[in-house]
């Protein structure tokens, strides 16, 4: 029985990955091809910081709702239906006349993959054990990251193969996720809440329900946690240059190191591929330290995040020429690296110290922080880039850039401060699970 649930659990997360994969990639479809709007609509870098805080803030409140509903209501329902408020959008962004329809367009989209997180996470934890979550949580946080990926190859090289320049690429990261939700809908089964749990799940699987009644007022309580507290704090910090780098790194590429945005997009894509990879070992070097000392996940965490604000700095400052290719990629590759394994180690400490029945919540809450930083960090740098150029100041972006990246220093300092707390709000959790055992014995 425990097998084939285990068998299930991992189907369940192969269909919600490909989802996720398709559904990221509209994420970051539009970034190479930031020259080629700005021309077409007459707007600049401001207009583009606007447009994407946009897709990321307003997602990201709208999750806020998804996430209560999430809580409440069947999840795999709500994702179902957050899918297609993705997709269509994204969709009809390929036929958008000028800069406010595509803005539109761009912030629709952006509620559609806002309020999938806090579902897909929440679904997770109800899948799968405290020892393997983290394990789980790298591959979400993967797929995600191939997403992203995904739609910056997409749409980096269609724009240099066809004359519909940025617009086909939406229509080619959409039009999949049509038919891979209706698979999803038909074949993964909406997991119980609590069957995955310590104490209790023993009795959630032989068919005793886990009851548990939510209010919107309960967001306030979840705060009160000092995990969840500081890990929104550092979430917006660290999301800052998350939005900001990434996003305008092939213009950057393009504008200031004189690469063309075919090798741009290459050196993104290598720089991607050391995300993946900083992202599986980040899950599976978090497992290990999790279960010698929980704190240690999150000193391991800050230092890396330290490290890799540096290495970032350096990647940015790099004195480019075509025969440092190869320099700069792996100089890249290490940074995106380093940076990543916090990542799926923030979301499993979320879900090992909150309730089954508010883990929806708990990360629509942190979908909001993360979505504020990376929009913040959007709107910084492409204003800060800005105006930076009308004073007439060279490598206005460059700059902009490396301002973004010292809030990362920000973010390591509060993950290191976490490590004082985490123990003790996993163990609160674990001795509420015990007398909830007893309870539910008791009837």
């Amino acid at each position: 029985m425990a097998e084939q649930s285990k068998r299930t659990g991992m189907w369940s997360l192969l269909l919600m990955v490909a989802t996720l994969i398709i559904l990221n990639a509209d994420q970051m479809v539009m970034s190479p091809s930031i020259n080629a709007i700005e021309k077409d609509f007459g707007v600049t870098d401001r207009e583009i910081g606007f447009i994407t805080s946009a897709f990321t803030v307003i997602g990201a409140l709208i999750s806020l709702v998804w996430g209560y509903f999430g809580d409440k209501y069947n999840r795999k329902k709500l994702l179902f239906f957050s899918v297609l408020v993705g997709e269509i959008p994204c969709l009809l962004s390929a036929f958008s006349m000028n800069f406010t329809m595509l803005f539109i367009f761009r912030a629709l989209t952006g509620i559609g993959v806002g309020a999938s997180f806090p579902l897909v996470f929440s679904m997770a934890g109800d899948m799968f054990e405290e020892k393997s979550r983290p394990k789980a949580m790298a591959i979400i946080s993967t797929s995600i990251a191939i997403g992203q990926i995904v739609g910056m190859a997409v749409a980096g090289f269609t724009n240099t193969v066809t004359p519909l320049t940025w617009r086909l690429p939406f229509l080619l990261v959409s039009i999949p996720n049509f038919i891979i939700i209706i698979i999803f809908s038909l074949l993964v089964e909406e997991p119980k809440r609590g069957s995955k749990e310590f104490a209790i799940g023993e009795l959630v699987e032989s068919g005793i329900e886990y009851k548990k009644k939510i209010s919107a007022g309960d967001y306030l309580n979840l705060v009160k946690i000092k995990t969840n507290f500081l890990l929104f704090i550092q979430g917006i910090l660290g999301t800052i240059p998350w939005g900001a780098i990434p996003y305008f790194l092939v213009t950057f590429f393009e504008r200031e190191k004189n690469i063309p945005p075919s090798m741009g997009t290459i050196i993104f894509l290598i720089f991607g591929v050391g995300n993946l990879f900083g992202i599986l070992a980040g899950g599976y070097i978090g497992n290990v330290l999790y279960n010698i000392r929980k704190g240690w996940v999150s000193l391991f965490c800050g230092v890396t995040t330290a490290l890799g604000a540096f290495l970032a700095m350096a990647t940015l400052n790099f004195n480019y020429s075509e025969e440092k290719f190869y320099l700069l990629s792996i100089l890249g590759f290490f940074t995106a690296f380093t940076l990543s394994l916090t990542g799926p180690n923030v979301k499993t400490l979320l879900i090992n110290v909150n309730k089954p029945e508010d883990r929806a919540r708990i990360f629509s809450v942190f979908n909001l922080t993360d979505s504020l930083g990376t929009g913040i960090g959007q709107l910084f740098a492409g204003s800060i880039s800005a105006g930076l150029a009308l004073k007439g100041i060279s490598n206005s972006l460059g700059k902009a850039l490396n301002y973004s990246a010292l809030f990362w220093f920000g973010c390591a300092v509060l993950l290191c401060v976490l490590a004082l707390f985490v123990s003790k709000d996993v163990q609160k959790l674990k001795n509420y699970f015990s007398n909830l055992k007893i309870q539910m014995l008791k009837k």
